[in-house]
């Protein structure tokens, strides 16, 4: 039996190994010892580690050259913070998916990350298997967001409403919650932007949130940021 469950477990981590051996990750953490841990951890799951930054300003500049899959960033580095090497990845390296990583439960950085498009967030108290999922998810486009960021974000956001909004209005929500302009969902939706700003307006009537943070929250709780 012992023996069996060991053959198990050996053949289901191979398995994992084989599903995840595509996805390639660059992580930036100005811990050395954290970092080089969570590099060894991702790769004996069978992720593709392409580069170790300490940190933004050097993560950026490795992202642009190798444009992985997937970033792994510390929220707190020096000379670029996660935030910030998130924005820079925006016109650098569009298509890499941002995992932050932190030891704070703050709410705040979780929304302002979602209006710049990251993708998953962590807190570095949190099983690795919790990392593991998030990487997973960002290299699917996907969202992930550790338990204490979904708590908080259900204590704060209205009784869901999302019934009530239009296939339409869930895509212009879907953008909004990401930090798109009314002219860029105009061009993505082929739509002119004065329908663009209409359909802001009966989202808000609607769920009865009238600030931009609200709607993001409230996306953010419903998955259609994710979506």
């Amino acid at each position: 039996m012992r023996t069996h469950l060991k053959r198990q477990t050996k053949t289901t981590h191979a398995s994992s190994a084989r599903e995840h051996h595509s996805v390639r990750v660059v992580i930036a953490d100005d811990h050395r010892m954290f970092l080089e841990a969570v590099s060894r951890l991702l790769t004996r799951r069978g992720f593709a580690i392409v580069g170790l930054a300490p940190d933004g300003e050097e993560a950026v500049g490795i992202i642009a050259k190798t444009l992985p899959d997937v970033a792994v960033l510390d929220l707190i580095m020096p000379k670029l913070d996660g935030l910030d090497t998130a924005r820079a990845l925006l016109t650098r390296a569009p298509r890499t998916a941002v995992v932050l990583l932190t030891g704070s439960g703050d709410l705040g950085f979780v929304l302002e990350g979602m209006t710049l498009g990251v993708r998953g967030f962590v807190t570095k108290t949190a099983a690795i298997e919790e990392l593991f999922d998030a990487v997973k998810a960002a290299s699917r486009g996907a969202t992930y967001l550790s338990p204490v960021y979904d708590l908080t974000v259900k204590a704060t956001v209205p009784v869901a409403r999302a019934h009530s909004l239009t296939r339409r209005e869930c895509e212009v929500l879907r953008r909004i919650a990401v930090g798109k302009t009314s002219k860029q969902i105009a061009v993505a939706l082929e739509m002119a932007p004065k329908t663009t700003e209409t359909h802001r307006t009966r989202i808000m009537k609607k769920l009865d949130i009238h600030d931009i943070a609200g709607l993001v929250r409230y996306a953010i709780r419903e998955r259609i940021a994710s979506a």
